[in-house]
């Protein structure tokens, strides 16, 4: 009868363990590239429907960082939660004679928005245009432990939505100058 040495078993143990180490970071790293992807559908979406939405109520549509207890919050904190409202009586303010649309409570992503009117909200007209505020919306894991890639959604003055891309194969999405989008 054979059986194993302790040096068999140690060595055995030590490459499985290193393996197991490779693959859970290749996991993780996949992980937060799911959730980043995951994150920009989401709010993509919800960009949509409030634009379609503005034209079917024939109303302004706000889109804030925010839930319907607490109103719309300070900018920058959209990975908190958002909702979508119809501003049925255009005070830009979430109350009782507003329609609510959509809220999403969360997000696994820091999602920053920089537009050109640099406000805290959102604002489509009736038309399905924005209140000139074209910019960008930038999604980062919430807390990255390295320099890692980012995602952006792009929205134009019209409306439109653009996606970020890895123009050059590197693995890292790019901005519309070209430049990688990077989380620190």
């Amino acid at each position: 009868m054979q059986g194993w040495t302790l040096l068999e078993l140690v060595t055995t143990l030590a490459i499985t363990a290193a393996l197991a180490g490779l693959a859970l970071f290749g996991t993780s790293q996949w992980i937060t590239e799911v959730e980043l992807h995951s994150d920009r559908n989401q709010f993509a979406t919800l960009i949509n429907l409030s634009r379609a939405a503005a034209v079917d109520l024939n109303h302004p549509v706000i889109l804030c960082p925010g839930d319907p207890i607490s109103g719309c919050g300070p900018r920058n904190t959209w990975h908190k939660g958002i909702m979508a409202f119809a501003d049925m009586n255009r005070d830009r303010k979430f109350d009782p004679d507003d329609t609510l649309l959509a809220v999403i409570p969360g997000f696994t992503s820091r999602i920053e928005w920089r537009s050109f009117r640099n406000r805290a909200h959102l604002r489509f007209r009736a038309t399905g245009v924005t209140d000139w505020q074209n910019g960008h919306f930038k999604f980062c894991p919430l807390q990255p432990a390295r320099k890692v890639g980012g995602l952006q959604l792009v929205l134009n003055a019209v409306g439109r939505l653009y996606f970020s891309r890895d123009t050059d194969g590197d693995g890292v999405h790019e901005d519309v100058q070209g430049r990688p989008l990077l989380c620190l």
